[in-house]
C-alpha cells in the first residue's frame, strides 16, 4: 500500500501579502471546497459542495509518491515583493500527514516546480465545479449580485505563479 492510498483528504492554499488568493479543500468523499483563482486583488466567494466527479481522486493521480519524501517547509530567500505562503497539506483518518509549506517573494525565485505542479493542477481539476458553483449562483431566485468570471488573457510577462 502506498503512502498516498493512506490519505483521504487534501487543503491547498496560497496566501499573497495579507490576503488568501487561493483556498481549496478535496476530500475523498467527495467533499469540495473552494474560493479564489490565485489572484490576490480579486474577491471571491467560498463555495462548498459534494461532487461524485472524484475530484480528489483526479488530483491525488498528480500527486508522485516520491515528493512525501520531500514534505516540510521551504523558505526562498531573499523574498523579494510581496510575501507570499503556499501550504498543501495531506491527511488521513489514522493521523497520516504529509505536506509542503513555501515562504518567498512575489518577485523572487518561487517554490519547486513539482510543488507548483500541484497548486497548478488542484486549480485545474476544480475549475469547472467552481465555475458552475458560481454560475448557479448568479442564476439564484435570491437576486444573488451577478459575478462576473474571470478572464484569461495570455501574458508572457506575467510572474510565474500568476494564473490568471
Amino acid at each position: 500500500m502506498s503512502y498516498k492510498d493512506k490519505l483521504d483528504n487534501c487543503l491547498v492554499s496560497l496566501d499573497v501579502g495579507d490576503k488568501n488568493a487561493l483556498f481549496i479543500v478535496l476530500m475523498k468523499d467527495g467533499t469540495i471546497c473552494r474560493r479564489g483563482n490565485g489572484n490576490p486583488d480579486k474577491e471571491f466567494e467560498l463555495l462548498k459542495g459534494y461532487s461524485e466527479l472524484q475530484h480528489y481522486q483526479a488530483f491525488m493521480m498528480t500527486v508522485n509518491e516520491e515528493l512525501f519524501r520531500y514534505s516540510g517547509v521551504f523558505e526562498q530567500t531573499p523574498i523579494i515583493g510581496r510575501p507570499c505562503k503556499m501550504m498543501i497539506v495531506f491527511s488521513g483518518p489514522d493521523g497520516e500527514e504529509a505536506g509542503f509549506k513555501c515562504n518567498y517573494g512575489e518577485d523572487s525565485q518561487g517554490p519547486p516546480r513539482e510543488i507548483v505542479e500541484l497548486l497548478v493542477n488542484a486549480v485545474k481539476i476544480t475549475d469547472p465545479w467552481y465555475e458552475e458553483e458560481r454560475n448557479k449562483i448568479k442564476r439564484g431566485p435570491n437576486d444573488a449580485p451577478e459575478i462576473s468570471p474571470v478572464g484569461h488573457t495570455p501574458d508572457t510577462k506575467k510572474k510565474w505563479w500568476r494564473m490568471w
